[in-house]
């Protein structure tokens, strides 16, 4: 099962990548709270009149998708396996009397579907497999099961591209018989990967022999299908070709993954209103001053005249300043971006987002934030110039019953936010310094860089208030960019 957290790194120098995963249940609804908190220092300004709510979320982008599941290779094959996509493809396509009753979205959806499987399956069994190599390289039994893992890749390679000979049918679209074999190459290009690490890691002469027949077989199985490959390491374009024939597999493969966002125009439909309320006070303020005038004064006055000029225009400006304020202030209530989910699979809206941001200052955060970003031994940081916090806050709600009815392997979703850096590095001082101290062999001007801290505080949560979760990361960043991001836990400063 898949559990419920954050983690948060660079994304790139610039770049910040914060994702989440939301684990599903068979309740009708799931819903989901992510507030975090961006704790600046002062000297950088970053607040509403320097920076502002437009600005951030220009520099925010963000996707939900459906986290892959594991499904071991000896469960792929297996017939019995009715979440096998494998076992699905051959049903699909068994049961199909016409060309007609074939269910194509399906299948495609299925292909690219075991793909990602296959791809996530690599990565996992690797990361596991070396971390048990490394505890105990002695050990044998890390080695039979490496082995066996091994024989288990053969037995899916076999088993999958059989399929090949089901779609060799006139009545199948063409379309059809293309998406197996970018399934197949994308899977074999997963394979190379994946047994390169491991090749790297594993000293076992017998597994280094099985690694680099399959290897070798791979090649060769790529050239007899005249799928892109590299025949000579000198020749860079191709090489580039490989690289980029592996990008475009890897996006047809994963758009099955994510869901798109669409704006709803709540915020829009709001403004319209708001300028409509703001029109109507206007007025009313225009036809009391009308009927102050006339009752005051003879109509067609000069007093008169000039009452009811007046009056026209602070309508225009009572209007204008009116809506300012109310479009201004009464959405933030609500959200600043209102987007709804469609699952492009099932061509159906399953879950909408709110999201906001505020500038506030420490004092206004929520206690166990304060807390959290106050622990540690720093017995001065009361008296330290103020810092400025960001607070982005989004809600999350899900149709977790259609999306477990359609996609029965789901178990989660995974939210990825990343977050550009830019705005806030431009502010920061050069990132060269000196450090003027004694070494050994006598004084000297040590160079180093100047360095800022900032203190992303992350709340989580499902609803319910004990199921609140809250992680720590500290971000060293420089003028020229992230430099790492640290995991802070309550005892440090």
């Amino acid at each position: 099962m898949i559990s419920y957290e954050s983690v948060l790194k660079a994304h790139s120098k610039t770049e910040l990548e914060l994702k989440s995963w939301y684990p599903l249940t068979q309740k009708r609804q799931a819903c989901y709270t992510l507030n975090a908190y961006l704790f600046t220092p002062g000297q950088l300004e970053l607040n509403a009149e320097r920076y502002g709510v437009e600005r951030f979320f220009r520099d925010v982008k963000s996707h939900t998708r459906f986290s892959t599941a594991y499904i071991p290779l000896h469960r792929l094959i297996d017939p019995e396996c009715d979440v096998s996509p494998l076992f699905r493809i051959h049903k699909y396509v068994d049961q199909a009397v016409t060309p007609q009753s074939l269910d194509e979205k399906r299948i495609l959806y299925e292909l690219r579907t075991l793909a990602n499987l296959y791809s996530a399956e690599m990565k996992g069994s690797f990361r596991l497999i070396k971390t048990k190599y490394q505890e105990d390289k002695t050990s044998g039994s890390v080695n039979k099961k490496t082995q066996r893992y091994l024989n288990d890749i053969e037995r899916f390679l076999k088993s999958f591209r059989e399929l090949h000979s089901l779609f060799i049918d006139p009545a199948i679209s063409e379309k059809l018989r293309t998406a197996v074999r970018w399934c197949d190459e994308y899977i074999s290009l997963s394979t190379d990967k994946m047994l390169y690490s491991l090749y790297g890691i594993y000293e076992q002469e017998k597994i280094h022999k099985h690694i680099g027949q399959i290897m070798q077989n791979e090649a060769e199985y790529r050239r007899s299908m005249n799928y892109p490959c590299v025949i000579d390491s000198t020749k860079g374009k191709e090489i580039e070709s490989v690289l980029y024939r592996e990008n475009i597999l890897k996006k047809w493969s994963q758009t099955v993954l994510y869901m798109t966002t669409e704006e709803t125009g709540t915020n829009q439909k709001i403004g319209h209103v708001l300028a409509g309320v703001a029109a109507a006070a206007a007025m009313s303020f225009a036809v009391m001053a009308t009927f102050f005038a006339n009752r005051m004064f003879a109509s067609y006055s000069v007093p008169w005249a000039l009452i009811i000029v007046v009056s026209y225009i602070l309508k225009d400006r009572i209007k204008e300043i009116l809506r300012g304020i109310l479009v201004r202030v009464l959405p933030r209530f609500i959200a600043d971006k209102t987007e709804k989910l469609v699952d492009h699979a099932v061509g159906k809206t399953v879950g909408k987002t709110r999201s906001m941001v505020r500038f506030i200052s420490p004092d206004e955060t929520p206690w166990d934030v304060r807390k959290v970003r106050n622990s540690g031994s720093n017995p001065f940081r009361s008296i330290l110039p103020r810092e400025n916090v960001i607070h982005y806050r989004k809600e999350i709600k899900l149709d977790a019953k259609a999306l477990l009815k359609e996609h029965t392997r789901l178990e989660a979703i995974t939210e990825i936010i990343r977050i550009k850096m830019d705005s806030i590095i431009q502010e920061m001082d050069a990132s060269r310094k000196y450090l003027r101290t004694w070494l050994k062999d006598g004084p000297e001007a040590v160079k180093g860089k100047r360095v800022y801290h900032l203190n992303l505080i992350l709340a989580l949560s499902s609803g319910s208030p004990d199921s609140e979760r809250i992680f720590r990361y500290r971000l060293i960043v420089t003028s020229q960019g992230i430099e790492r991001v640290e995991t802070v836990s309550e005892d440090r400063p």
